[in-house]
């Protein structure tokens, strides 16, 4: 045997063992990967059919809310009486169903008896949607008096009635108003239930209600979804049965060790067998609905081309590249100095390539570099200027040349230099940051900028890219509209104290000629006493509006004894709750400050004290104002469970009391910085110049 050949065989099966083991390992491993990305599809989809539904819950209590103010509003400003008469009347117990007969009293409403009167409730659902009923306090419980809820039967559910067992009645007899789930008639509703207050007495309920949810849409939409080859999304109840299903609805699961595993878990991925074929499903439990989500597969068919064509290309792959070794190593022994001046060769062609597509690459950046509208900064660890872009030296004035001898301080404001240090040491520690500054141009004009700053590692150097953005046009146009929508929050505060005033003159005028009326000596004495209680009832009436319409006023404390005596007032109403201890503390605040100022800041204070009791479950909140020299300075910190800051005031869906907030201070053009980690309190700190 040839020398060549003997060396040559032992290295083509070592060659050869190697290639079917890798084959072997890559086809097992992209069937894995590929049943894991099934897995991670199945479980997206129904993570985005949850998100829907938490969504349509949410929109569905909010407009409950909506529409429960229009009906309270509307009953409130409608002629409303209760007469001493009484009739009888079959009432049904709607969860038992069990009859009998209650003596009710006459309702009227706007002149019409409301008992089977449908035309206020109807008006209410022709505004709103939704459902609409007008309760009467029973012994028995609250019975529908005026309703566009309808039985299974298709008629009004006028004469059945809410047992007192039932949390909503606890909840309204309580004097609360009962937000969430009830079940009406016959079936779930996301509901609002107001109790109705006659002379100080509960003598019934507004109600306003949707139903939970609308199958027909749900259906609708899942069964336009695809998933995979194979699959689709279904939903089921806890009992196993299939609300949403395009081949099963109306059916229940057959395997119950199965169901009884899904509700075990509530979320997950399993594998089972149906109709002797493995299927993969992703599901969760949605416990607002009290339904499952779920999204499933048939593994094989979702599988079988990717186990061919992955099987079929390692082992075309496997033997081509067996075939182009074996030849190599054969040929080398020969051919091999050949071939390392033509691999050198190779090797120099490319590296000329790489040098010219480098060359190129390096031209279309400083391309796209200097052609951007925005500022660009490069800074090193020194705040030296490294790097600008030409829009960066038309905006400043300055050249190139100029910018890159100086320092980044050197181009801010006295007022945001000291600021410089501590913005950098949160872009190095976070890796990111953005915030606003203020340049000074080289002819002294002073621009208002975005930084929006990351950190890059160039190197062994720690480099930071800012880009900026001049925002002086925005603040001054979010300045002035903010302040121009508080001023006329105020006027219409100003415009609601006349009303109290005109609004309360009639009946004054009309209590006066009562009075008047007693002291005729020709009245009767049951004359006398029918005076004497439309008297009183006119006197609650007034007193009713000059509290309601009072407390939606103005805080007159403000403008009589300032905002040190408005907030030590506030935060004394809330110490006496005992659900939070507040320490307020000021120092060199001896004079009064702006009007409009102390308004605003009354607004931002009472704001995050409110925040901290809604959301907080914090024990203690400390607030300390400072005023020195020209600047006016507020610390708010509580000890609650924290939040991510950024993560709010990024949110489309919520945060709207820290959004609040900041536009309040932006509109007295102050600087505030936020500090929050979940679990670690929360603390603000605001800036104005005074």
């Amino acid at each position: 045997m040839p020398l060549r050949l003997r060396l040559f065989l032992p290295v083509s099966f070592i060659i050869v063992f190697v290639v079917v083991v890798i084959t072997i390992y890559f086809v097992n491993k992209s069937i894995e990967i590929f049943q894991s990305s099934i897995e991670d599809s199945l479980e997206l989809e129904v993570k985005t059919i949850s998100k829907m539904f938490e969504r349509e819950s949410s929109l569905k209590l909010e407009k409950v809310k909506t529409n429960l103010n229009i009906a309270s509003a509307m009953l409130s400003s409608s002629d409303f009486n209760v007469s001493s008469k009484t009739f009888k009347s079959k009432i049904r117990n709607q969860v038992t169903g069990k009859s009998y007969k209650e003596h009710l009293h006459t309702w009227y409403l706007n002149g019409h008896e409301v008992y089977g009167d449908s035309v206020f409730v109807d008006s209410l659902q022709n505004i709103f949607g939704g459902t609409v009923t007008i309760f009467q306090k029973a012994d028995s419980g609250f019975v529908r008096m005026s309703t566009n809820v309808l039985t299974t039967k298709k008629e009004r559910a006028v004469g059945t009635y809410i047992p007192n067992e039932s949390p909503v009645i606890s909840s309204v007899l309580s004097g609360e108003t009962y937000f969430g789930r009830a079940f009406v008639v016959d079936d779930w509703y996301i509901t609002a239930y107001e109790p109705i207050i006659y002379n100080g007495e509960i003598i019934g309920i507004i109600y306003v209600g949707d139903k939970e949810k609308d199958l027909k849409e749900l259906k609708s939409i899942l069964y336009n979804l695809q998933i995979g080859l194979s699959g689709y999304p279904f939903i089921f109840d806890k009992g196993g049965q299939f609300i949403i299903h395009p081949e099963r609805e109306g059916e229940d699961w057959d395997d119950y060790s199965l169901l009884s595993t899904i509700k075990e878990k509530q979320k997950g991925i399993i594998r089972y067998k149906h109709k002797g074929k493995e299927k993969t499903m992703a599901f969760r439990y949605f416990p607002d609905f009290e339904l499952y989500i779920a999204a499933a597969v048939f593994t094989d068919v979702e599988t079988a081309e990717l186990r061919r064509d992955t099987i079929i290309g390692a082992v075309l792959t496997g033997s081509v590249s067996i075939l182009l070794l074996l030849g190599f190593i054969y040929y080398f022994t020969t051919d091999r100095i050949y071939r390392f001046f033509t691999e050198l060769q190779k090797s120099q062609r490319k590296l000329d390539t790489v040098s010219k597509a480098l060359k190129d690459s390096e031209e279309r950046y400083r391309k796209l570099f200097d052609s951007t509208g925005d500022d660009i900064f490069v800074t090193d660890i020194d705040e030296n200027i490294v790097e600008v872009n030409n829009s960066t030296c038309e905006t400043l004035g300055y050249s190139k040349s100029e910018l890159l001898n100086m320092k980044i301080t050197e181009i801010k404001t006295e007022k945001y230099k000291k600021y410089v240090s501590e913005n950098r040491n949160i872009i190095y520690k976070k890796g990111f940051h953005t915030f606003e500054s203020e340049h000074i141009t080289k002819d002294g004009r002073i621009i208002q900028v975005e930084f929006t700053s990351r950190l890059v590692n160039y190197g062994k150097e720690s480099l930071i890219l800012s880009v900026v953005r001049n925002i002086s046009k925005r603040v001054e146009s979010e300045r002035q509209i903010l302040s121009a929508i508080i001023k006329g929050e105020e006027r219409e505060r100003q415009r609601f104290a006349r009303e109290m005033h005109d609004g309360l003159g009639p009946l004054l005028s009309t209590i006066k000629l009562y009075v008047n009326e007693l002291n005729a000596a020709s009245i009767s004495h049951n004359e006398r006493k029918e005076l004497i209680r439309h008297s009183n009832e006119l006197i609650d009436d007034a007193v009713s509006a000059t509290r309601t319409i009072s407390n939606n006023l103005m805080p007159t404390v403000i403008h009589s004894y300032g905002l040190i005596k408005a907030v030590e007032a506030f935060c004394d109403k809330v110490n006496k709750t005992n659900q939070l201890k507040i320490n307020f503390e000021t120092e060199y605040l001896e004079e009064r400050l702006d009007d409009n100022l102390e308004l605003i800041l009354f607004r931002v204070i009472s704001e995050l004290i409110n925040n901290t009791i809604k959301h907080a479950k914090a024990e203690n909140v400390f607030i300390l104002l400072i005023k020195y020299e020209k600047k006016l300075t507020l610390y708010f910190k509580d000890d609650g469970v924290g939040f991510d800051v950024d993560d709010i005031i990024n949110s489309e869906n919520k945060g709207m009391g820290i959004k609040n907030i900041i536009s309040r201070i932006k509109s007295i053009s102050g600087k505030y910085e936020f500090s929050s980690v979940p679990g670690e309190g929360f603390t603000i700190k605001i800036e104005i110049g005074v």
